[in-house]
Parts: C-alpha cells; structure tokens; sequence
C-alpha cells in the first residue's frame, strides 16, 4: 500500500470518518508492517480520539475518563490500547441503551454510521486486533523505548519543602535565660525541649491546641498533640479538633477530652491539676493509658499529685494561671516599653555625628507620601514614597512602609564620599520574588556606589563596582528560608576600608565576614538612591529590571563610618520587637 493510503486512512481514524471496511484494511497494513504499526501506534497516542468534548454523544463522566487515559497512555501502552477499546465498546452500549439522540439522527458521517451493533462490534473487533498487535510490540521492544512526555506529568522531578515544625509561638512576654536566642513571634517550633527561667510564651500547636507557659520552665514537645512538661505553669485550651493532646507530668499523663485546664508543675516533681472547663482523663505514667489506672477530672475539680502518685483533692484556682488574653495584655505592655526604649534611642542616634542618613519609617502627619529622615549634624532628608503604602511597624503604634508592587519604592539622595559604610535596616520579608531584592540600592550601578540587596536564595549581598570591568559581590549565607518570612529581622552590613572586609550580621550577630577583593577606585558614594527597588538613569529607550522588594522596612540606618561587632549587636538589641 502506498503511503499516501496509510495516511489517508490514519487520518480518516483520527478524523472519526472511516468505515468499516476501511478500519480492517488499516489494521491489515499495520499487522504487516512494523513501521506502520510503529506510526499508527504513535498516532493514537497523540490524537484527540479520546477527548471528543463535541461529540453530543460523550456525557461529562465519559469525557473525564477519556482525559485520563490520555494522561497516562505514556505511562502505559497496553492499558491505554485497553481503554481505547473499551472506550469503543462503552460507547456502543451507551447507545444501546440510550437509543439515538436527536442530534445523532442527524449526524450520519464517519463512526456514526457505523454506530450499529452490528458495525460496532466489527470497529471493536478491528481495534481488538490493532490493540492486540501494539501491545505484542511493545513487549518485542521491551521497556527501554523512549516513551514522550507529556507535559506536567513528571510530577516526580516537582519537590516540596518539608515541615519538621509541631507548633507556632505566638506570643512572648519578659522571657528570659532561654536556651535559644531564636525565639520570637511567628516562629515555628519543631519537636525538642524548651527552657527558661522567667518570663511566659504562648503556642499554637499544628493539631489546634493552644498553650500558655510561665517559666521557670522545662516543656519537650514531642509532637503536634504531645508535651512533657518537667516544670512550670501550663494553661491550656482545647478545642475541639484537637481533643486527645496530652501532657505528660513526672507522675500521670494528662489526656484532655476537650476542655480547659491548668497544670503546675514545681521542681521536686509536685503537680497540681486544675480543670476550669469540660473533663480531663489522668493515666498512670508509662501505664499505656492503662484503663484500671484511669481517673476523670470535672470542671472545678483540682488535684495535687506527689512524684509516687498519691493524690489530694485541692480548691481549684484559675487566678493562678495565665490565659492568652491576658498574656496579650502582659505582651502589649510590654512592647509599649519597647518603643519608647527604642524611641530614645531613635532620638540620640540624631546626633550621631557618624549617621549620614537615618529614616526611622515614622508616618508624617503633614505628608505621609514624604519620607521623613535625618542626615549629618541634624540635617533633614526626605525620601519620596512612589506607591508604597503605610502598615504597621515591628510595635502597635509604629509605623512601616509596605514595599509590594513592580513600581513599589522610595527615591532618596545621600550626599557625601566615605570610606567606609554601615548599612542596618529592620524588615520583614514576605516574600523573595525577584533575582535580585532591593534594599538600598544607587542609581544604575556606578563605579564605588555599592548596591545592598537580598538574592532570591536568601543570601545578603553587597555588591560593589570598582572599574567597568571589575565587579564585586560579597555575599553571606543563606539567611531567608521559608520559615523566616514574615517574621522582622535585623540586617547589617559593613564595608571597612580600614580593616580590609565586609561582615555581614544577622539580628546582632556576625554571620559572614570577607576579605576586600579589592581596593576601591576612589572614595564610596551613594548619591541618588532608591529603597526597596532600583532605578537607572532615564533613557526612554532603556528598561530597567525589576528589583522590588517584598515586605516591609521600619527603619534604615546609613553610618558614614563602619561600626563594630558590639555596636551593631546594640542597634539590634534596642530595636528587636
């Protein structure tokens, strides 16, 4: 058979206007040739056979499984030559058991006119016989054939990043001698033992309960609805879906059934358990929750329990233990404190004879689409705000600007050259959606006018221009993963021509340092300047990239000198909400 046969009956297949007669001539020609049954074959695959939405005759189900096959037929070639079968025989008996529609009556070409037991079951026998040939070659060909993709459905080479968190703290109040510095608001906890010596915390677990915890305190968290809890006042609150969180004491473990309750624990080992709502169940430790340990709490029951397990029943005391909404309270006064620290700390640093530029990101009242800041000896800068919009700052009742659209920024000019430079900003990033994000960046990017930005692997870098061949990028770590966004962080950076490195710091602390990489051609500018985006000098003709920060900035500080380790750890400690 000509070529030109082969493919008029492919298409006429493909077309649904091939007859009978025609189909056993196609799968004659294909069982007698291996590359026309190879071409057939590939056809199939890639033809819309299976997802004729216009056919009136192909309900909404049939069209749903017939987009399925077709996004596995890669995966398998006897189960998609199968469905392509049964795909006709399922037609058949639809319309045996529907009879014709009235659409069809009028709809007498290709496959319709064989829509007839009688012709379908010979367009099913010949597709028997196609199917039974393709998959006797594709067991010849074995399983090393290149099969192609279709596209999304290698969802194997996709990757998730995974969660080893338990729990959410969510608020904190006067903590102290903690065994991590790393505890702060919006900070997801992962299994492990917390401690500290004063000061309370409250937690949200994953499973939905949510805690209150007084130190001094020892709390392991084993998972989302498990705690040990070896010393300190608990407060817990249960809802619902999350009935079953249990705490374990030194002598009892505690299983709630959906209630609220406190449990002290002292330090020789002592628990006193007090149930304000619902019921608690108390097991024997280690008992497997063992039934003939079992005892049932009520709410206004209370209980002390000796490390040996001998108990008393005790008046219960709710005034003892702290609740979320009065450790909001507690949490309030307490960053009320901090922001008028931090606010005369804002007011001596204006006379720091080293700031050459310092916007404390305080709304105006006489302009809020100004940028209020302070430049050497007292003077005034002003930035101008394009498009940012005011949200609130690291305290309630400071302000910061939202850096959100391509267009998102505020121009600034700082005047002077320096030899060296300090940058520090408090942000919360929401998001890394550039190569490059902007933190302060110069104009275009001149010759030693450094660009300070975040990559989109969360690395803090510098980068610095000393000749138009010359470029030079000092980065850190990676300092933004998933679980830092949204939270405030403190960035620093130095560039110390005097001693020869640029440190980058990390709420306070020195995360990277790096040797110069070269000498500077002249002294730093920074000139004209943007925050949170970039700008180049106009050109109607040019484009300029898109650097816009994600997030918000409450306060930018530029020293004209560079600080030290102990200085930049001050900045933070003042400012850290």
């Amino acid at each position: 058979m000509a070529h030109d046969r082969f493919d008029e009956l492919i298409g006429r297949l493909l077309d649904d206007d091939i007859s009978s007669d025609q189909l056993d001539e196609l799968a004659q020609v294909a069982a007698a040739d291996p590359l026309k049954l190879q071409r057939l074959r590939e056809h199939l695959l890639f033809s819309d056979r299976l997802s004729q939405y216009e056919d009136e005759l192909r309900d909404e189900q049939r069209f749903l499984s017939a987009l399925q096959v077709r996004a596995h037929a890669a995966d398998d070639t006897a189960d998609f030559v199968s469905q392509v079968v049964a795909s006709v025989t399922g037609e058949t008996a639809g319309l045996r058991n529907q009879g014709p529609s009235p659409q069809s009556q009028h709809h007498d070409r290709g496959w319709s006119r064989f829509r007839g037991l009688a012709g379908w079951a010979t367009a099913a026998a010949a597709l028997l016989l196609l199917a039974a040939m393709l998959i006797s070659q594709a067991i010849d060909a074995g399983k090393d054939e290149p099969w192609p993709q279709i596209a999304g459905g290698d969802l194997a080479e996709l990757t998730e990043v995974n969660d080893s968190g338990v729990a959410v703290l969510t608020r904190i109040a006067g903590l102290q001698e903690t065994t991590t510095s790393d505890w702060r608001v919006g900070e997801t906890i992962p299994r492990g033992t917390m401690a500290w010596d004063a000061g309370l915390l409250q937690l949200e677990f994953y499973g939905g309960a949510t805690v209150v915890v007084e130190g001094p305190a020892q709390l392991e968290l084993l998972d989302e609805s498990r705690v040990t809890l070896q010393l300190g006042r608990l407060w817990a609150h249960i809802p619902i879906p999350a009935r079953g969180f249990a705490v374990l004491a030194p002598s009892f473990e505690l299983v709630d059934v959906g209630t609220e309750f406190g449990l002290n624990v002292s330090r020789d080992g002592v628990a006193e358990i007090h149930v304000f709502d619902g019921k608690v169940e108390l097991y024997d430790l280690e008992s497997n929750r063992n039934q003939t340990t079992r005892r049932e709490l009520n709410a206004g029951d209370a209980l002390t329990i000796d490390r040996d397990g001998t108990s008393k029943p005790i008046e219960a005391q709710d005034a003892d233990f702290v609740t979320p909404t009065r450790l909001s309270q507690m949490a309030d006064v307490h960053r009320q404190g901090q922001l008028r620290d931090w606010q005369a700390f804002r007011d001596t640093l204006q006379d720091d004879p080293r700031i050459v530029a310092y916007f404390p990101f305080d709304r105006s009242a006489d302009d809020d689409r100004l940028l209020i800041g302070y430049g050497p000896n007292g003077s005034s800068l002003t930035g101008a705000i394009v498009g940012c919009e005011w949200s609130q700052g690291r305290w309630p009742g400071k302000t910061s600007l939202q850096f959100k659209r391509p267009g998102d920024r505020v121009r600034i000019s700082i005047p002077g050259e320096f030899e060296s430079l300090t940058y520090s900003t408090w942000l919360r990033v929401d998001g890394l959606d550039r190569q490059y994000n902007s933190l302060l960046l110069t104009d275009g990017f001149r010759r030693d006018s450094p660009h300070w930005q975040i990559l989109q692997d969360g690395t803090l870098i510098l980068g610095m221009r000393h000749s138009n061949r010359v470029l030079h990028g000092y980065r850190s770590d990676s300092i933004f993963s998933l679980f830092r966004l949204g939270q405030w962080v403190h960035l620093a950076t130095v560039y110390d021509s005097g001693q020869g490195h640029v440190t980058h710091y990390v709420n306070g602390e020195r995360t990277t340092r790096e040797p110069l990489k070269g000498p500077a051609f002249a002294l730093l500018t920074i000139g004209d300047a943007t925050i949170g985006n970039w700008s180049v000098p106009t050109n109607r003709n040019r484009r300029s990239s898109i650097r816009n920060l994600n997030g918000c900035m409450d306060e930018l500080i530029v020293f004209g000198q560079a600080l030290d380790d102990h200085e930049v750890h001050r900045i933070y400690e003042v400012g850290r909400p």
